[in-house]
């Protein structure tokens, strides 16, 4: 190691950053790197014109890199030529633009770097450590670290504060758009639709509720050559990359349509804020609780209905696999099993004869014949008895939409709007009172006042109830979307049964529309059970409320006339 002097010669670095926080950094294709980029360099090599015996080797660059930590390309690249011994001199604008992490550049300006022998330069900090005097300016820099590494930390909690302002006002803040949108021309944080996306992300769902997988569903979107959404991206001129792609052209896959068919964005619903970093120094991030993520409604146009959303979230969690070669599933996966055990009846097909014959099995039964009867039934006497249950269901409903039309057009679905609201207020209250408990069991724990085995278990018992009101709210909600989805058309919740007014036959998507489950006895008596069949009952009610209001005003109509 050579000793640090003025009287030798160095082979240098500049060394110049600039993070997109304190920078103009321009993603122009005409803008390659930033102002304030250029003015470093020209600081640097005026100072340098002073200095013969500093010989530059090579310029380092980091454009676009904070100074909260030292994970940046060109700086490590940097370190790495210094341990190679190509320099011995790194001069940079400032300390700040060095690092503004205190700790860690404290580490290599007063410890590191002179180990190596590796002259150091801060220009505008006046600060040079084969300058005579530089053990007294060693005295100063910690504070001026301190002092770098406080403004990041204040800039972090600026930029923080304002994003979750942005978040709670509704406004669009991520990084990246998802499939089927894109950012409005005159409004960055706002989203609105790409007709040519959203398209195909409407046939994803479309596809789903006919019965097809994932897996299905981009084998399809293969086949017919329609763009997975990085690619359709690349077309559209953007420079998005991911690490997964594993094939020159990336192609669609099972789990690119799983995240199309859960993402709750294409609702209208913006769920934001879903994780977060301990602090500005610590990158790593973690997943914050559900109860903490910025939730925001109709803020922008939707691509699916909330009620159709929610069909395919139920559908996502039947089991409903394809047969071997199939392009779908049967009508009735997922939704007929054995009244006695649970157990999923299974399809099964026979041959005889030359004819096709088709029954369904408990499944119980299939794996341990202990465990529950066959209750073998014929396909073809589930199916008539579900058909007929399914029309005469449809049927009622026209009477009841005609009935509710002759009252008030819409007076029912406002009417259970309120009463679905109040329900969904009374158990966030009992959210809310049950975290205050838990809270109070914990500064009582704290007192002195219960044992730790008592708290524990008031916390569990605060924490189930916690988690019971959250599910009765998400229950609560989808009823929310299911009613307003008639509401939006301007037809009322009924008038949607009437696509399948005049239902002949069977179809997967008016199976998972109208039915919630099919039970076989060992008798083999059939029972369907409908979909809304407590907002059928609640229609019913409605309706001899008003038939009792009507009589009412007919009596008293009569009275008056009397008199």
């Amino acid at each position: 190691m050579l000793k640090l002097s003025l009287d030798r010669e160095y082979k240098a670095a500049i060394y110049l950053r600039l993070s997109k926080e304190d920078g103009d950094f321009s993603f122009s294709h005409k803008k390659t790197e930033s102002d304030s980029i250029s003015n470093q360099r020209i600081l640097i090599l005026d100072y340098l014109k002073k200095h013969p015996e500093i010989t530059v080797v090579e310029e380092y660059c980091d454009d676009g890199f904070t100074g909260a930590n030292f994970e940046r390309p060109d700086f490590n690249r940097m370190i790495e030529d210094v341990k190679k011994g190509k320099i011995d001199c790194i001069v940079v604008k400032d300390l700040s633009r060095f690092g503004r992490e205190y700790i860690g550049a404290g580490e290599y300006i007063q410890k590191v770097f002179p180990a190596l022998g590796i002259r150091f330069i801060a220009i505008n900090d006046n600060y040079d450590n084969a300058q005579p005097g530089a053990a007294d300016n060693e005295l100063v820099l910690p504070f001026k670290n301190l002092m770098n590494d406080s403004y990041c930390r204040d800039i972090s909690i600026k930029v923080r504060t304002n994003l979750e302002a942005k978040r709670r006002s509704g406004q669009f803040v991520g990084t990246r758009v998802v499939y089927g949108y894109m950012r409005a021309p005159d409004n960055k944080n706002q989203l609105v639709i790409d007709p040519e996306a959203a398209a195909v992300v409407q046939e994803i769902f479309k596809w789903k509720i006919e019965g097809l997988s994932p897996a299905q569903i981009a084998e399809h979107l293969n086949d017919n050559h329609i763009p997975s959404p990085i690619e359709y991206k690349k077309a559209k001129g953007s420079k998005q990359r991911t690490c997964f792609q594993t094939k020159k052209v990336a192609q669609w896959s099972a789990v690119a349509i799983y995240r199309i068919l859960k993402n709750e964005i294409y609702t209208g619903t913006l769920v934001q804020g879903k994780t977060t970093s301990p602090n500005h120094k610590v990158k790593k991030t973690v997943v914050k609780p559900s109860n903490e993520w910025c939730r925001t409604e109709n803020a922008h146009e939707a691509i699916i209905s909330p009620a159709q959303f929610d069909l395919v979230q139920r559908i996502m969690l039947e089991d409903t696999r394809s047969p071997v070669g199939a392009k779908g599933v049967h009508p009735f996966s997922g939704k007929i099993f054995c009244a006695d055990c649970g157990s999923p009846m299974v399809r099964r097909v026979s041959r005889s004869g030359g004819h096709e014959y088709s029954y369904f099995i408990c499944g119980g039964n299939k794996s341990d014949k202990d465990t529950c009867s066959s209750h073998s039934i014929k396909e073809s006497v589930v199916y008539d008895a579900v058909l007929a249950v399914v029309q005469a269901h449809i049927a009622a409903a026209m009477n009841m939409a005609d009935a509710l039309t002759q009252i008030d057009k819409l007076a029912w679905e406002n009417r259970e709007l309120e009463k679905i609201k109040a329900k969904i207020a009374f158990h966030e209250e009992a959210v809310d009172k049950n975290k205050r408990l838990k809270m109070g069991a914990y500064e009582d724990f704290r007192s002195g006042f219960i044992t730790r085995e008592e708290y524990k278990t008031f916390s569990a018992q605060f924490e189930q109830q916690i988690k019971e009101a959250k599910d009765a709210v998400s229950k609560l909600i989808s009823e929310r979307n299911s009613v307003m989805g008639g509401l939006r058309e301007q037809q009322g919740w009924l008038s949607q049964f009437r696509q399948y007014e005049n239902i002949q036959e069977l179809t997967r998507n008016a199976v998972v529309s109208l039915i919630d489950f099919i039970h076989i006895r060992e008798n083999k008596d059939i029972d369907v059970q409908l979909m809304h069949y407590d907002r059928f009952a609640s229609i019913v009610e409605f309706l001899e409320e008003q038939s009792a209001k009507e009589d009412e005003k007919k009596i008293i109509r009569v009275s008056r006339e009397a008199v």
